[in-house]
């Protein structure tokens, strides 16, 4: 005879007689369920274990992975627009950081709104092709 000893939540300890057959399938069932704890988390590592080893991560407006992600996009963003011919190149600057409207823009060109919307319909489609 062999004892199963139950350790519960809130610290009570139960301890359960059974055969020397029962108890070789109960341990079987506890090394089965290692296994496929240990085959979930494998590729698991906390931030704390990386931390105590050595390895530290810079916060960066409270979500690193977040503001790394808006940073690549934002050098891919400025690479493409840099790829654009001149013309379109200054009416993406003239809307997005000069803040000024197409007609606004079509006013200074000497064009119709329109024709600016259309510049800009062509610069949004290039942009998508470059990104």
């Amino acid at each position: 005879m062999s004892i199963i000893r139950y350790e519960f939540n809130d610290g009570t300890v139960n301890e359960i007689e059974v055969s020397g057959e029962l108890y070789a399938v109960h341990e079987q069932l506890l090394q089965q369920e290692k296994r496929n704890h240990w085959r979930n988390t494998r590729r698991h590592v906390s931030l704390n274990y990386l931390n105590e080893n050595g390895i530290d991560f810079e916060d960066i407006d409270g979500d690193c992975l977040t503001a790394l992600i808006k940073q690549e996009d934002n050098e891919m963003l400025h690479n493409a627009i840099a790829g654009l011919p001149c013309k379109q190149r200054e009416l993406v600057e003239r809307v997005f950081f000069e803040n000024m409207t197409t007609v606004e823009i079509a006013k200074i060109e000497g064009v119709t709104q329109s024709a600016i919307s259309h510049r800009f319909a062509a610069v949004f489609k290039k942009l998508k092709k470059l990104l």
